[in-house]
Protein backbone atom coordinates (compact mmCIF):
# COMPACT_ATOMS: atom_id res chain seq x y z
CA UNK A 1 0.00 0.00 0.00
CA UNK A 2 1.07 3.34 -0.47
CA UNK A 3 -0.29 5.40 2.79
CA UNK A 4 2.03 4.52 5.41
CA UNK A 5 -1.40 4.41 8.00
CA UNK A 6 -3.85 2.61 6.39
CA UNK A 7 -7.83 1.38 7.86
CA UNK A 8 -8.26 -1.71 9.02
CA UNK A 9 -11.29 -3.45 9.37
CA UNK A 10 -11.52 -5.29 12.86
CA UNK A 11 -14.12 -7.58 13.98
CA UNK A 12 -16.54 -6.61 16.29
CA UNK A 13 -19.72 -5.28 17.56
CA UNK A 14 -22.02 -2.38 17.99
CA UNK A 15 -25.66 -1.69 19.48
CA UNK A 16 -27.92 1.69 19.18
CA UNK A 17 -30.87 3.31 20.59
CA UNK A 18 -33.09 6.74 20.72
CA UNK A 19 -32.12 10.07 21.80
CA UNK A 20 -32.15 11.13 25.19
CA UNK A 21 -34.25 13.32 27.50
CA UNK A 22 -32.72 17.10 28.31
CA UNK A 23 -32.93 16.57 32.65
CA UNK A 24 -28.85 14.48 33.47
CA UNK A 25 -31.18 12.44 36.27
CA UNK A 26 -33.95 11.41 33.49
CA UNK A 27 -31.13 10.32 30.61
CA UNK A 28 -29.51 8.42 33.29
CA UNK A 29 -32.56 6.33 33.97
CA UNK A 30 -33.36 5.80 30.74
CA UNK A 31 -30.35 4.59 29.79
CA UNK A 32 -30.33 2.73 32.94
CA UNK A 33 -33.80 1.05 31.81
CA UNK A 34 -32.82 0.11 28.37
CA UNK A 35 -29.84 -1.81 29.37
CA UNK A 36 -31.75 -3.65 32.09
CA UNK A 37 -34.42 -4.31 29.05
CA UNK A 38 -32.09 -5.51 26.94
CA UNK A 39 -29.16 -7.47 29.33
CA UNK A 40 -31.13 -10.81 29.95
CA UNK A 41 -30.98 -11.62 25.74
CA UNK A 42 -27.39 -10.67 25.67
CA UNK A 43 -25.29 -14.05 24.90
CA UNK A 44 -21.70 -14.18 25.60
CA UNK A 45 -19.97 -17.01 23.52
CA UNK A 46 -17.30 -19.03 23.77
CA UNK A 47 -15.45 -20.41 20.60
CA UNK A 48 -13.78 -23.90 20.53
CA UNK A 49 -11.56 -25.44 18.05
CA UNK A 50 -11.92 -29.24 18.40
CA UNK A 51 -9.62 -32.08 17.24
CA UNK A 52 -9.46 -35.43 18.00
CA UNK A 53 -6.39 -36.77 19.91
CA UNK A 54 -5.59 -40.75 21.16
CA UNK A 55 -9.56 -41.36 20.77
CA UNK A 56 -10.43 -38.47 22.74
CA UNK A 57 -11.91 -34.92 21.64
CA UNK A 58 -10.14 -31.98 22.83
CA UNK A 59 -11.39 -28.36 22.62
CA UNK A 60 -9.39 -25.34 22.70
CA UNK A 61 -10.66 -21.92 22.84
CA UNK A 62 -10.10 -20.14 19.69
CA UNK A 63 -12.28 -16.62 20.75
CA UNK A 64 -14.73 -14.73 22.21
CA UNK A 65 -17.78 -13.39 20.22
CA UNK A 66 -21.64 -11.78 21.63
CA UNK A 67 -25.10 -13.35 20.48
CA UNK A 68 -28.31 -11.95 20.84
CA UNK A 69 -31.20 -14.01 21.69
CA UNK A 70 -34.38 -13.63 19.18
CA UNK A 71 -37.39 -16.38 20.59
CA UNK A 72 -37.96 -17.83 23.57
CA UNK A 73 -37.15 -21.01 21.97
CA UNK A 74 -32.99 -20.37 22.21
CA UNK A 75 -32.10 -19.21 18.62
CA UNK A 76 -29.06 -16.45 18.89
CA UNK A 77 -28.66 -14.58 15.98
CA UNK A 78 -24.79 -13.22 15.77
CA UNK A 79 -21.96 -12.68 13.03
CA UNK A 80 -20.96 -15.39 10.69
CA UNK A 81 -17.45 -14.29 11.20
CA UNK A 82 -17.54 -15.03 15.07
CA UNK A 83 -18.69 -18.62 14.75
CA UNK A 84 -16.50 -19.59 11.33
CA UNK A 85 -13.88 -19.03 14.22
CA UNK A 86 -14.11 -22.24 15.87
CA UNK A 87 -16.57 -25.45 15.44
CA UNK A 88 -18.27 -26.04 18.80
CA UNK A 89 -19.58 -22.92 21.41
CA UNK A 90 -20.05 -22.20 25.01
CA UNK A 91 -23.21 -19.94 26.06
CA UNK A 92 -23.29 -17.73 28.74
CA UNK A 93 -26.43 -15.52 29.49
CA UNK A 94 -26.88 -12.67 31.78
CA UNK A 95 -27.30 -14.58 34.91
CA UNK A 96 -24.07 -16.69 34.62
CA UNK A 97 -25.92 -20.00 33.46
CA UNK A 98 -23.76 -21.95 30.68
CA UNK A 99 -25.36 -23.37 28.08
CA UNK A 100 -24.23 -26.27 24.87
CA UNK A 101 -25.13 -25.24 21.60
CA UNK A 102 -27.79 -27.70 19.58
CA UNK A 103 -27.98 -28.21 15.73
CA UNK A 104 -29.92 -25.91 14.08
CA UNK A 105 -30.27 -28.02 10.86
CA UNK A 106 -29.34 -31.89 10.88
CA UNK A 107 -25.71 -32.20 12.61
CA UNK A 108 -24.78 -28.03 12.08
CA UNK A 109 -24.31 -26.04 15.06
CA UNK A 110 -25.16 -22.96 12.86
CA UNK A 111 -26.54 -21.72 9.76
CA UNK A 112 -25.68 -18.62 8.49
CA UNK A 113 -25.89 -16.39 5.28
CA UNK A 114 -22.12 -14.62 4.61
CA UNK A 115 -23.38 -12.40 2.04
CA UNK A 116 -24.88 -10.57 5.14
CA UNK A 117 -22.31 -11.58 7.97
CA UNK A 118 -25.45 -13.54 10.15
CA UNK A 119 -25.38 -16.51 11.45
CA UNK A 120 -27.86 -18.21 13.77
CA UNK A 121 -27.03 -20.59 16.75
CA UNK A 122 -29.40 -22.69 19.14
CA UNK A 123 -29.19 -22.84 22.94
CA UNK A 124 -29.75 -26.26 24.25
CA UNK A 125 -31.64 -25.72 26.66
CA UNK A 126 -34.52 -29.03 27.40
CA UNK A 127 -38.05 -29.16 26.75
CA UNK A 128 -39.04 -26.54 28.00
CA UNK A 129 -37.11 -23.21 27.27
CA UNK A 130 -37.91 -20.05 28.45
CA UNK A 131 -35.25 -17.63 27.28
CA UNK A 132 -36.02 -13.42 27.09
CA UNK A 133 -35.71 -12.55 23.29
CA UNK A 134 -34.86 -8.73 22.23
CA UNK A 135 -37.74 -6.74 20.75
CA UNK A 136 -36.99 -5.63 17.70
CA UNK A 137 -37.26 -2.00 16.56
CA UNK A 138 -37.56 -0.50 13.29
CA UNK A 139 -34.14 0.24 12.04
CA UNK A 140 -35.73 2.40 9.46
CA UNK A 141 -36.83 4.96 11.60
CA UNK A 142 -33.08 5.59 13.64
CA UNK A 143 -32.21 9.39 12.55
CA UNK A 144 -28.26 10.52 13.00
CA UNK A 145 -27.92 12.13 16.15
CA UNK A 146 -29.79 9.28 17.99
CA UNK A 147 -28.60 8.07 21.33
CA UNK A 148 -27.88 4.08 21.40
CA UNK A 149 -26.57 1.48 23.31
CA UNK A 150 -24.23 -1.60 22.58
CA UNK A 151 -23.73 -4.70 24.75
CA UNK A 152 -21.25 -7.39 23.98
CA UNK A 153 -18.04 -9.18 25.48
CA UNK A 154 -15.10 -6.72 24.58
CA UNK A 155 -11.99 -8.85 24.75
CA UNK A 156 -13.79 -11.73 26.48
CA UNK A 157 -15.42 -9.28 29.35
CA UNK A 158 -19.02 -10.15 29.62
CA UNK A 159 -21.93 -8.15 29.91
CA UNK A 160 -20.03 -4.40 29.25
CA UNK A 161 -22.28 -1.78 27.93
CA UNK A 162 -21.05 1.30 25.97
CA UNK A 163 -23.25 4.24 24.30
CA UNK A 164 -22.88 6.82 21.72
CA UNK A 165 -24.84 8.26 18.92
CA UNK A 166 -26.36 7.48 15.52
CA UNK A 167 -23.28 8.59 13.17
CA UNK A 168 -24.99 7.77 9.45
CA UNK A 169 -27.03 5.22 8.15
CA UNK A 170 -26.82 3.28 4.66
CA UNK A 171 -22.94 3.13 4.70
CA UNK A 172 -21.65 0.44 2.02
CA UNK A 173 -18.76 -0.22 0.33
CA UNK A 174 -16.89 -0.48 3.68
CA UNK A 175 -15.22 -3.82 2.68
CA UNK A 176 -16.71 -6.05 5.38
CA UNK A 177 -19.27 -7.91 3.77
CA UNK A 178 -21.03 -8.62 0.51
CA UNK A 179 -24.04 -7.22 0.82
CA UNK A 180 -23.50 -4.16 2.72
CA UNK A 181 -26.17 -1.30 4.27
CA UNK A 182 -24.75 -0.36 7.70
CA UNK A 183 -25.58 1.87 10.27
CA UNK A 184 -22.29 3.83 11.58
CA UNK A 185 -22.32 5.52 15.14
CA UNK A 186 -19.34 6.34 17.11
CA UNK A 187 -20.14 4.15 20.25
CA UNK A 188 -17.19 2.31 21.72
CA UNK A 189 -16.55 -1.24 20.64
CA UNK A 190 -13.55 -3.50 20.66
CA UNK A 191 -12.87 -7.21 19.53
CA UNK A 192 -15.29 -9.37 21.45
CA UNK A 193 -18.48 -7.52 20.75
CA UNK A 194 -19.03 -8.75 17.30
CA UNK A 195 -22.71 -10.11 17.24
CA UNK A 196 -23.90 -8.11 20.31
CA UNK A 197 -27.38 -5.99 19.93
CA UNK A 198 -27.13 -2.37 19.36
CA UNK A 199 -30.74 -1.14 21.21
CA UNK A 200 -32.19 2.37 21.25
CA UNK A 201 -33.16 3.96 23.99
CA UNK A 202 -36.62 1.78 24.39
CA UNK A 203 -34.49 -0.90 24.50
CA UNK A 204 -35.62 -2.09 21.45
CA UNK A 205 -32.88 -4.17 18.56
CA UNK A 206 -32.13 -1.93 16.08
CA UNK A 207 -28.90 -3.22 15.06
CA UNK A 208 -26.15 -5.91 15.85
CA UNK A 209 -23.19 -4.84 15.93
CA UNK A 210 -20.31 -5.60 13.44
CA UNK A 211 -17.47 -4.35 12.63
CA UNK A 212 -14.91 -0.70 13.17
CA UNK A 213 -12.82 0.92 11.27
CA UNK A 214 -9.61 1.18 13.06
CA UNK A 215 -5.63 1.60 12.62
CA UNK A 216 -4.46 0.35 16.00
CA UNK A 217 -7.04 -2.45 16.03
CA UNK A 218 -8.53 -1.23 18.85
CA UNK A 219 -11.75 1.72 18.94
CA UNK A 220 -11.31 4.97 17.35
CA UNK A 221 -14.64 6.70 17.10
CA UNK A 222 -15.95 5.04 13.91
CA UNK A 223 -17.66 1.11 14.53
CA UNK A 224 -20.81 -0.55 12.23
CA UNK A 225 -23.83 -2.38 13.00
CA UNK A 226 -26.15 -4.30 10.46
CA UNK A 227 -29.67 -2.87 10.77
CA UNK A 228 -32.48 -4.90 12.76
CA UNK A 229 -34.78 -4.59 9.61
CA UNK A 230 -32.21 -6.90 7.52
CA UNK A 231 -31.06 -9.12 11.00
CA UNK A 232 -35.25 -10.00 11.33
CA UNK A 233 -35.62 -10.89 7.63
CA UNK A 234 -32.40 -12.72 7.13
CA UNK A 235 -33.05 -14.63 10.44
CA UNK A 236 -36.51 -16.00 8.96
CA UNK A 237 -35.52 -16.84 6.06
CA UNK A 238 -32.41 -18.76 7.16
CA UNK A 239 -34.45 -20.71 10.14
CA UNK A 240 -36.95 -21.38 7.34
CA UNK A 241 -35.31 -22.49 4.20
CA UNK A 242 -31.73 -22.95 6.10
CA UNK A 243 -30.51 -20.22 3.38
CA UNK A 244 -31.39 -16.54 1.81
CA UNK A 245 -33.83 -16.81 -0.92
CA UNK A 246 -32.42 -13.59 -2.91
CA UNK A 247 -34.12 -11.59 -5.80
CA UNK A 248 -31.66 -11.56 -8.59
CA UNK A 249 -31.56 -9.01 -11.39
CA UNK A 250 -28.26 -10.17 -13.29
CA UNK A 251 -25.95 -6.94 -13.97
CA UNK A 252 -23.03 -5.78 -12.41
CA UNK A 253 -22.55 -2.18 -11.29
CA UNK A 254 -20.14 0.29 -10.34
CA UNK A 255 -19.77 3.99 -9.17
CA UNK A 256 -18.42 6.22 -11.44
CA UNK A 257 -17.85 10.11 -11.25
CA UNK A 258 -18.68 12.73 -13.95
CA UNK A 259 -17.58 15.44 -12.57
CA UNK A 260 -18.17 17.35 -16.16
CA UNK A 261 -21.99 16.76 -15.92
CA UNK A 262 -21.98 18.14 -12.29
CA UNK A 263 -22.80 14.73 -10.91
CA UNK A 264 -20.82 13.61 -8.13
CA UNK A 265 -21.66 10.10 -8.79
CA UNK A 266 -23.47 7.77 -10.86
CA UNK A 267 -23.74 3.85 -11.24
CA UNK A 268 -22.81 1.86 -14.12
CA UNK A 269 -23.44 -1.37 -15.54
CA UNK A 270 -20.53 -2.99 -15.61
CA UNK A 271 -21.37 -6.27 -16.80
CA UNK A 272 -24.82 -8.01 -17.58
CA UNK A 273 -24.77 -12.04 -16.67
CA UNK A 274 -25.91 -14.27 -19.37
CA UNK A 275 -29.39 -15.42 -19.07
CA UNK A 276 -30.55 -13.34 -16.30
CA UNK A 277 -33.22 -10.88 -15.78
CA UNK A 278 -31.07 -8.18 -16.68
CA UNK A 279 -30.17 -9.86 -20.14
CA UNK A 280 -34.08 -10.27 -20.70
CA UNK A 281 -35.26 -6.59 -20.06
CA UNK A 282 -32.88 -5.46 -22.66
CA UNK A 283 -30.02 -3.69 -19.68
CA UNK A 284 -26.52 -3.20 -21.50
CA UNK A 285 -22.77 -3.03 -20.36
CA UNK A 286 -22.24 0.75 -19.92
CA UNK A 287 -25.93 1.92 -19.09
CA UNK A 288 -26.38 4.16 -16.24
CA UNK A 289 -29.07 4.03 -13.52
CA UNK A 290 -30.60 6.85 -12.91
CA UNK A 291 -33.81 5.51 -11.06
CA UNK A 292 -35.30 2.04 -9.07
CA UNK A 293 -39.27 1.91 -9.35
CA UNK A 294 -39.00 6.29 -9.52
CA UNK A 295 -36.43 6.19 -6.45
CA UNK A 296 -33.23 8.48 -7.80
CA UNK A 297 -29.78 6.05 -7.36
CA UNK A 298 -26.20 7.48 -7.57
CA UNK A 299 -24.62 5.40 -5.23
CA UNK A 300 -24.18 1.41 -5.49
CA UNK A 301 -25.81 1.57 -1.28
CA UNK A 302 -28.74 3.10 -2.69
CA UNK A 303 -29.15 0.31 -5.35
CA UNK A 304 -28.96 -2.27 -3.11
CA UNK A 305 -31.10 -0.72 -0.70
CA UNK A 306 -33.83 -0.19 -3.58
CA UNK A 307 -34.10 -4.17 -4.75
CA UNK A 308 -32.56 -5.75 -1.49
CA UNK A 309 -36.01 -6.24 -0.13
CA UNK A 310 -37.87 -7.22 -3.13
CA UNK A 311 -40.00 -10.80 -3.28
CA UNK A 312 -38.83 -13.50 -5.71
CA UNK A 313 -41.25 -12.81 -8.73
CA UNK A 314 -41.54 -9.18 -8.25
CA UNK A 315 -40.98 -6.98 -10.99
CA UNK A 316 -38.68 -3.90 -11.02
CA UNK A 317 -38.35 -0.92 -12.97
CA UNK A 318 -35.15 0.66 -13.72
CA UNK A 319 -34.66 3.68 -15.65
CA UNK A 320 -31.15 3.94 -17.46
CA UNK A 321 -29.19 6.79 -19.88
CA UNK A 322 -27.99 5.19 -22.79
CA UNK A 323 -25.81 7.42 -25.33
CA UNK A 324 -28.31 10.69 -23.99
CA UNK A 325 -31.43 8.81 -24.16
CA UNK A 326 -33.11 7.33 -21.04
CA UNK A 327 -34.94 4.12 -21.25
CA UNK A 328 -37.39 1.96 -18.88
CA UNK A 329 -36.81 -1.87 -18.49
CA UNK A 330 -38.67 -4.02 -16.40
CA UNK A 331 -36.97 -6.69 -14.52
CA UNK A 332 -38.27 -9.45 -13.05
CA UNK A 333 -36.70 -10.87 -9.87
CA UNK A 334 -35.57 -14.36 -9.70
CA UNK A 335 -34.02 -16.40 -7.39
CA UNK A 336 -30.46 -17.24 -8.93
CA UNK A 337 -30.02 -20.99 -9.81
CA UNK A 338 -27.58 -22.56 -7.45
CA UNK A 339 -26.23 -25.44 -9.48
CA UNK A 340 -22.93 -24.64 -9.56
CA UNK A 341 -22.52 -24.20 -5.53
CA UNK A 342 -23.82 -27.94 -5.29
CA UNK A 343 -20.61 -29.18 -7.20
CA UNK A 344 -17.16 -29.60 -4.80
CA UNK A 345 -15.17 -26.99 -7.05
CA UNK A 346 -18.02 -24.51 -6.63
CA UNK A 347 -17.95 -25.28 -2.70
CA UNK A 348 -14.62 -24.76 -2.05
CA UNK A 349 -14.05 -22.07 -4.59
CA UNK A 350 -16.97 -19.71 -2.62
CA UNK A 351 -15.54 -21.10 0.91
CA UNK A 352 -11.47 -20.88 0.58
CA UNK A 353 -10.93 -18.20 -2.23
CA UNK A 354 -14.46 -16.38 -1.75
CA UNK A 355 -15.29 -15.77 -5.26
CA UNK A 356 -18.46 -16.52 -7.45
CA UNK A 357 -18.31 -16.41 -11.04
CA UNK A 358 -21.06 -16.18 -14.12
CA UNK A 359 -20.95 -16.24 -18.08
CA UNK A 360 -20.78 -12.38 -18.79
CA UNK A 361 -23.37 -12.19 -21.68
CA UNK A 362 -21.78 -9.90 -24.31
CA UNK A 363 -17.92 -10.67 -23.66
CA UNK A 364 -18.58 -14.67 -23.92
CA UNK A 365 -15.97 -14.57 -20.56
CA UNK A 366 -16.33 -15.63 -16.88
CA UNK A 367 -16.75 -12.54 -14.65
CA UNK A 368 -16.37 -12.28 -11.14
CA UNK A 369 -20.21 -11.76 -9.67
CA UNK A 370 -19.03 -11.41 -6.17
CA UNK A 371 -15.71 -11.55 -3.86
CA UNK A 372 -16.27 -11.93 0.07
CA UNK A 373 -13.74 -9.76 2.06
CA UNK A 374 -12.88 -13.58 4.13
CA UNK A 375 -11.43 -15.25 1.49
CA UNK A 376 -8.44 -15.25 -0.52
CA UNK A 377 -9.60 -13.50 -3.51
CA UNK A 378 -10.13 -10.40 -1.87
CA UNK A 379 -6.88 -10.43 -0.22
CA UNK A 380 -5.14 -10.59 -3.40
CA UNK A 381 -6.85 -7.76 -4.74
CA UNK A 382 -9.54 -9.38 -6.83
CA UNK A 383 -12.94 -7.26 -7.58
CA UNK A 384 -16.84 -7.56 -8.38
CA UNK A 385 -16.32 -7.43 -12.13
CA UNK A 386 -13.30 -8.63 -12.97
CA UNK A 387 -13.02 -10.54 -16.34
CA UNK A 388 -11.47 -13.81 -15.76
CA UNK A 389 -9.19 -14.49 -19.34
CA UNK A 390 -6.85 -17.55 -17.75
CA UNK A 391 -6.59 -19.55 -15.11
CA UNK A 392 -3.79 -21.78 -13.85
CA UNK A 393 -2.01 -20.99 -17.44
CA UNK A 394 -5.40 -21.96 -19.01
CA UNK A 395 -7.53 -20.04 -21.03
CA UNK A 396 -11.09 -20.06 -20.24
CA UNK A 397 -14.47 -18.87 -21.58
CA UNK A 398 -16.96 -20.15 -19.46
CA UNK A 399 -17.69 -20.81 -16.03
CA UNK A 400 -18.03 -24.47 -16.73
CA UNK A 401 -14.41 -24.03 -18.55
CA UNK A 402 -12.90 -22.95 -15.39
CA UNK A 403 -14.25 -25.40 -13.07
CA UNK A 404 -13.10 -28.11 -15.17
CA UNK A 405 -9.75 -26.57 -15.00
CA UNK A 406 -10.23 -26.08 -11.20
CA UNK A 407 -11.09 -29.58 -10.98
CA UNK A 408 -8.07 -30.97 -12.67
CA UNK A 409 -5.83 -29.22 -10.74
CA UNK A 410 -6.89 -30.52 -7.37
CA UNK A 411 -9.29 -27.66 -6.45
CA UNK A 412 -6.27 -25.24 -6.26
CA UNK A 413 -6.09 -21.59 -7.92
CA UNK A 414 -2.52 -21.15 -8.81
CA UNK A 415 -2.50 -18.01 -11.56
CA UNK A 416 -5.31 -15.65 -12.52
CA UNK A 417 -5.34 -12.82 -15.10
CA UNK A 418 -8.08 -11.24 -15.05
CA UNK A 419 -9.15 -7.84 -17.26
CA UNK A 420 -10.29 -4.83 -15.77
CA UNK A 421 -10.68 -1.54 -16.98
CA UNK A 422 -8.62 -2.46 -19.86
CA UNK A 423 -5.60 -3.31 -18.46
CA UNK A 424 -4.52 -7.15 -17.74
CA UNK A 425 -3.84 -8.41 -14.18
CA UNK A 426 -2.07 -11.50 -12.97
CA UNK A 427 -2.64 -12.53 -9.32
CA UNK A 428 -0.48 -15.20 -8.10
CA UNK A 429 -2.10 -17.44 -5.17
CA UNK A 430 1.36 -19.72 -5.51
CA UNK A 431 3.22 -18.32 -2.52
CA UNK A 432 -0.09 -19.30 -0.48
CA UNK A 433 0.78 -23.16 -1.24
CA UNK A 434 4.40 -22.69 0.39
Amino acid sequence: MKSAIRSVIVIIGVMVSGPGPAHPAEMSRTFIEAARKVKPSVVNIIIYRTSIRDGRRIYAKSGFGSGTIISREGYVVTNYHVVRKGDYYQMVLSDGSEYEPEPVFADAYYVADPKTDIAILKIAAGKAPTFTPAVFGDSDRLEEGEWVIAVGTPYGLRQSFTSGIVSSTGRSDIGFADIEDFIQTDVPINPGNSGGPLVNLQGELVGINTAIRTVSGGFQGISFAIPSNIVRRVSAELLQYGRIRRGWLGFLARERRLPARGERNVVEVMSVIKDSPAEAAGIRTGDIVREVDGKRITTLGELVAAVGNKPIGSTVTIRAAREGYIGEYALVMREKAEFRRSQQEGRRLLGVYGIELDDDSRSEGVVISAVSPLGEAYRHGLKKGDCVRSVNGRVVGSVDEFLNVFRRDSSRLVRLEVLRDSRLYTVDFSADME
